[in-house]
């Protein structure tokens, strides 16, 4: 119960302060899609043994 509310807890004060600080609109807001596609490619390339 109080990890659920210290989590909670912290992610309102994130939001609160993300919410004053930055301008948000759509042109700002970073595509969490395509980094996460661009680091499993960088994970994968790393797996592969050098040829």
């Amino acid at each position: 119960m109080f990890v659920f509310q210290a989590g909670f807890t912290l992610g309102n004060i994130v939001g609160m302060y993300l919410a004053q600080n930055y301008d948000v609109s759509l042109s700002d807001v970073p595509n969490i899609a395509k980094k996460i596609e661009a680091f499993k490619k960088d994970v994968e390339a790393k797996k592969k043994p050098p040829e």
